[in-house]
């Protein structure tokens, strides 16, 4: 019966660490298994990441994958690794993970709860379009993930908001449509007035003109983003709602 357990209990071991085997353990706030960052590199970033717990247990790793593992999604990989190093305090969820994907040129930002709040879904997308795209597309990785830290450190602790580029209002540009329509009207209903033989050519008239009036209104765009203390180590929340964006470069 004893050798009957111990076999058991060796199996379940070794299958847990088989099923623990593709997500690696973090090397420290910032794990670079694709070696992308050079050793000053990693180590100014992860300087100001153990900051950042120190002053507020609010935690931001930062991991750079060689590729997706086969059969994984790298959402949803992220969010595994996420749980995996339990980051942020479990009675908080304060965490945030920055994932790289460097052969599928991926990025994903992941949220826990306790973040959500003054780091958006939105506010994410932002940080990945606007400071780590344009960098990591010239092969300045340390640059796009030192950019990103700049807004992501000080939102996390509440002191900076990051911002979201405003959308071209449709409210006005429906206003004027509106008001450019009624004059039209109005023009067209003064052609279609009138009585005896000149009406059907003011009416001719008046339909004449409506495809260039009409030509006018097309236009009208809008832009805007789319739509994702002490020692090293987790504070084993690890808690995501899925908030967060991903993006690529």
């Amino acid at each position: 019966m004893k050798k009957i357990l111990f076999t058991f209990t060796v199996l379940f071991i070794l299958l847990a660490q088989s099923m623990a085997g593709s997500i690696p353990k973090p090397q420290s706030w910032v794990s670079d298994f694709a070696g992308v960052l050079s050793a000053s590199e990693k180590q100014n970033l992860n300087s100001q990441l153990q900051s950042l717990e120190q002053r507020s247990s609010n935690q931001i790793f930062i991991a750079i994958f060689p590729s997706v593992p086969e059969d994984e999604y790298f959402e949803d990989y992220t969010a595994k690794v996420f749980k995996d190093w339990g980051i942020g305090l479990k009675s908080e969820n304060n965490g945030l993970l920055l994932a790289v994907f460097m052969k599928e040129h991926k990025v994903r930002i992941e949220v826990g709860y306790g973040l959500e709040d003054v780091i958006t879904d939105a506010q994410a997308a932002t940080v990945i379009r606007d400071y780590i795209t344009p960098a990591f597309k010239k092969g300045q990785y340390y640059s796009g993930l030192n950019a990103a830290l700049q807004v992501l450190i000080p939102a996390a602790e509440g002191k900076y908001k990051i911002p979201l580029k405003k959308k071209t209002s449709h409210k006005k540009s429906s206003g004027k449509t509106f008001y450019v329509l009624f004059i039209l009207f109005i023009i067209l209903l003064r052609f279609f007035r009138g009585g005896g033989s000149g009406m059907g050519t003011r009416r001719r008239s008046g339909l004449m003109w409506l495809p260039f009036f009409l030509g006018g209104f097309g236009g009208g765009s809008s832009s805007g983003g789319s739509f994702g203390g002490g020692g090293f180590g987790g504070g084993f929340g690890g808690m995501s709602g899925g908030g967060g964006a991903s993006g690529g470069w």
